[in-house]
């Protein structure tokens, strides 16, 4: 399974915890280590180190309709 891979520099680090609660309530189950937690039912995923955040998702349309809000 190929992951889709969302990421942001640090300059928007500080919209991290409102972008993840729109994909819990738009997405449904994630988060961090969601994949390796729970890879049956997560959709998608979050990482972040050094400012840069990063967010994974399994399914294409979930990527674009986070893409299209978010960027």
């Amino acid at each position: 399974m190929e992951l889709i891979r969302i990421s942001f520099c640090k300059d928007r680090y500080h919209q991290q915890r409102e972008m993840q609660r729109w994909c819990e309530k738009n997405l449904g189950d994630g988060g961090y280590y969601a994949f390796t937690q729970r890879p049956e039912t997560a959709r998608w995923a979050i990482e972040s180190m050094f400012g840069a955040t990063h967010f994974f998702f399994k399914d294409p349309k979930d990527a674009v309709l986070f893409n299209l809000v978010w960027q």
